[in-house]
């Protein structure tokens, strides 16, 4: 069994009302825990908080904590989770041929800067196999030529084998159904191109080149059935000039799609996210 550890993540949102923050810190400080960080937010009648700190006593479970707050949870009708920060969160990611957002995953995890358990690469490529066989990672190389489902039963039979904590797809070039969607409840991330106006469809920066695009950004959100439409987590965007060539706004996008990407990865390994109501939360 894990050994308890004792620094605590406490994320938390109910409908608003006056004493909230007496009510939870008042809990934290008859347990003898030491808050370290607060974030609170309230919208729309909505009330978010997310509490760190660490424990002065002997360290307690995840579910000694998540049973000890129930009452107060009940009385504040109110949706919570304890996590602890020293988790590695179990990932697969989902790739295709463009390689910049993959690899910037694997640089952040093999740095140990991004505290993820990277448990297997699927792609509908091969141009990335090499690298992750020389990093001794389970690679599944899952071909998307046909309907999905011709593939898509593999890519959910490799999903429940790892049983991930999050999914990645770092420009995986290919719609998830929503039978897939269905059937995988693991929350999942996607980065993609977010142009000032937007273009869909092929040739997404020879459109923008064509209209004089001066903006370039990225968006990363949750994957939902609506396609590039779920909960966003993080976005960015870079000024170009009329100098920029076709090549070079796809350099410039490449490089704020992968650092688009690890923010938002970074954020939801730290717990930073709280998802409400179609949008989302995310504390700094």
């Amino acid at each position: 069994m894990t050994k308890p550890s004792s620094e605590i993540i406490f994320l938390g949102h109910c409908p608003d009302r006056v004493g909230l923050d007496a009510r939870i810190t008042g809990f934290f400080a008859d347990e003898l825990f030491n808050i370290l960080d607060l974030s609170q937010h309230s919208e729309r009648g909505r009330f978010f908080i997310r509490i760190e700190g660490s424990e002065e006593g002997s360290p307690q479970s995840i579910q000694t904590w998540t049973e000890k707050f129930f009452p107060i949870a009940r009385e504040l009708d109110m949706a919570y989770s304890f996590h602890d920060p020293l988790e590695r969160l179990r990932v697969v990611m989902f790739c295709s041929k463009t390689l910049p957002c993959p690899l910037e995953v694997l640089s952040r995890w093999l740095s140990g800067e991004m505290r993820i358990d990277l448990r297997a690469v699927v792609s509908n490529h091969l141009a990335i196999e090499p690298i992750i066989r020389k990093l001794d990672l389970p690679f599944y190389h899952t071909p998307t030529t046909g309907d999905a489902s011709l593939f898509e039963p593999m890519q959910i039979r490799i999903i429940e084998q790892h049983s991930p904590d999050l999914i990645v797809l770092a420009r995986y070039m290919k719609i998830l159904s929503p039978h897939f969607l269905g059937e995988v409840r693991t929350p999942i991330i996607n980065i993609h191109h977010s142009f000032l106006p937007s273009f869909i469809g092929n040739d997404p920066y020879e459109q923008a080149y064509r209209r004089g695009v001066k903006l370039i950004g990225a968006t990363a959100h949750f994957v939902t059935c609506d396609l590039d439409e779920g909960p966003i987590i993080h976005q960015d965007v870079v000024r170009i000039g009329h100098q920029f060539s076709v090549p070079d706004m796809k350099q410039v996008g490449a490089d704020i799609e992968k650092q688009v990407l690890a923010s938002a990865l970074r954020k939801f390994t730290e717990r930073k996210i709280i998802q409400w109501e179609g949008r989302t939360v995310v504390f700094h």
